[in-house]
C-alpha cells in the first residue's frame, strides 16, 4: 500500500466497510504458510491482515490499469459482436479462480492432470510456477498461460523441479496462534477454544502484555487519566489496574464534557479504535493521547503528543521473523504479537485469549528477560 495514498485510494472504497470474510482469510493466509505442498518457505506475518477494515489494499491507478488489462478480451468480443453472457461470465469465473490460485504458496494441481493430458503444462500454469516469477523475477512471465514462456524462453529451469518438491512438502504445526481483531468476532478467540477444548497449540490475543506496555507508558506521577474510543477487554483492565493503583480515570461523553468543561482535563488520554477528530478537539494543549487499540487513532492535533500503539522493541539477536506493520519504526513490533512470541519462550501451558488475563507483570518481565525494550518514541500530529 502507497505510503502516502492518493485521494482515490480510499474514497470511495473505504466508506464500503469491512467486507473481507476474516476467518477466511486468516486460515488461507496460515494455509500458504504452513500447510503442506508449500512453494515458499514463509513466515505468518500477516501483513494485509493489518489492513483488513478497509475494503482495498491497492493504490486506485494500479487497480484501474488492472482491470482495464483484464477487460480488453471483453470489449474486444463486444465490439466484433461475438460476446454472451454465457462467455463474459466464464471468462470472470476462470480469472477469480486462476488469479488467485497464481499466488496462493501451495500447490494444489496433481500430477495426474499433466499424466492424462500432457499439452495442459503448455496451457495453464501452477502455483510453483507462478511463484518463481516473484522469487527470480526474470522469469516465468506469463500469466495463466505458460505457452508463450516457452516460445520465447523465458521459463525459470527449476520450474518442474519445484513442482515436484512442494508436492512432497509436509504441513508444519504451530506452538502458538496469535489472534488479532477478533474481539466482535468470537471474543477474543474464547468461543473458539471453548468449542475446541483439547487444542495441541495454544491461542494467544495477548492482551495481558498490550495492557503492561500502555500501563509503564504513562508517566509516574499521572493522577488522572480520560479514555476515549471503543472500550475493549484490554480498556477495561488497563482501568482496572489504574483504579487500583490509585490512578483516577475518566470516560467522556458528550454530557460528561458539558460537566467537565469548566474543569481541568487530565493530559494523560488513552484511546482505543473509534476516537474521532471532535473528540480530540475537547483534549488540553499539550495533551498526550496513548492508544491502547492495534492502530493509531488519525492525529488531528498539531499541539499534542501521540504517542505509538503498544509496542516494545524487537531485541538484535531475534531473526527470521516478519511483521509489516508500518506505522511503527524499524525493529519494533506490537506488543500483542510480541506477546504470541513469549507465550512459546516461555512454555506457558495455558490460552491467552477470550476474558482471560495473564499476569501482566509476569508477562512484562517476561518481556524484558528475553530482551524486548520498552519503546519511548511520542510524535507530534
Amino acid at each position: 500500500m502507497a505510503s502516502k495514498p492518493g485521494i482515490l485510494t480510499e474514497w470511495p472504497w473505504a466508506p464500503l466497510g469491512n467486507l473481507k470474510v476474516y476467518s477466511f482469510y486468516y486460515l488461507w493466509k496460515y494455509r500458504t504458510a504452513k500447510g503442506n505442498n508449500r512453494i515458499v518457505d514463509k513466515s505468518i506475518e500477516f501483513d494485509q491482515v493489518d489492513r483488513e477494515s478497509n475494503c482495498c489494499d491497492h493504490p486506485f491507478a494500479e487497480l484501474l490499469v488492472y482491470y482495464t488489462l483484464f477487460a480488453i478480451p471483453v470489449f474486444t468480443t463486444l465490439f466484433i459482436g461475438t460476446a454472451s453472457i454465457a462467455s463474459i461470465g466464464a471468462y470472470a469465473i476462470c480469472l477469480d479462480f486462476m488469479t488467485p490460485m497464481g499466488h496462493c504458496n501451495f500447490e494444489l494441481i496433481p500430477k495426474w492432470m499433466f499424466s492424462v493430458f500432457p499439452p495442459l503444462k503448455y496451457l495453464m500454469y501452477t502455483p510453483s510456477y507462478h511463484s518463481l516469477h516473484h522469487t527470480q523475477f526474470r522469469t516465468n512471465y506469463s500469466l495463466f498461460m505458460p505457452m508463450y514462456d516457452y516460445i520465447y524462453d523465458t521459463v525459470d529451469k527449476s520450474s518442474d523441479i519445484l513442482y515436484e518438491k512442494s508436492l512432497e512438502r509436509e504441513v508444519e504445526v504451530p506452538d502458538v496462534v496469535h489472534l488479532t481483531h477478533e474481539e466482535q468476532l468470537n471474543s477474543n478467540g474464547e468461543f473458539y477454544i471453548k468449542r475446541y477444548p483439547h487444542l495441541k497449540v495454544k491461542v494467544v490475543h495477548g492482551s495481558s502484555l498490550v495492557v503492561v506496555v500502555v500501563l509503564k507508558t504513562i508517566s509516574k506521577g499521572t493522577s488522572q487519566v480520560v479514555f476515549r474510543g471503543r472500550l475493549s477487554k484490554v480498556a477495561n483492565n488497563i482501568a482496572l489496574a489504574l483504579c487500583q493503583g490509585g490512578i483516577q480515570v475518566i470516560t467522556l461523553d458528550e454530557e460528561d464534557y458539558k460537566r467537565l468543561k469548566a474543569k481541568l482535563i487530565p493530559e494523560t488520554w488513552l484511546v482505543g479504535e473509534g476516537l474521532s477528530e471532535d473528540e480530540q478537539l475537547k483534549a488540553p494543549k499539550g495533551t498526550l493521547f496513548i492508544p491502547f487499540s492495534q492502530f493509531q487513532p488519525r492525529k488531528a492535533r498539531k499541539d499534542c503528543l501521540y504517542f505509538n500503539t503498544p509496542a516494545m522493541i524487537a531485541p538484535k539477536h531475534l531473526a527470521n521473523v516478519d511483521s509489516c506493520e508500518n506505522w511503527l519504526p524499524r525493529r519494533v513490533m506490537s506488543a500483542g504479537r510480541i506477546a504470541g512470541i513469549l507465550h512459546a519462550l516461555e512454555g506457558w501451558n495455558v490460552h491467552d485469549c477470550g476474558d482471560m488475563m495473564l499476569d501482566i507483570e509476569k508477562v512484562w518481565k517476561a518481556s524484558l528477560v528475553h530482551g524486548f525494550c520498552p519503546l519511548t518514541k511520542i510524535s507530534t500530529a
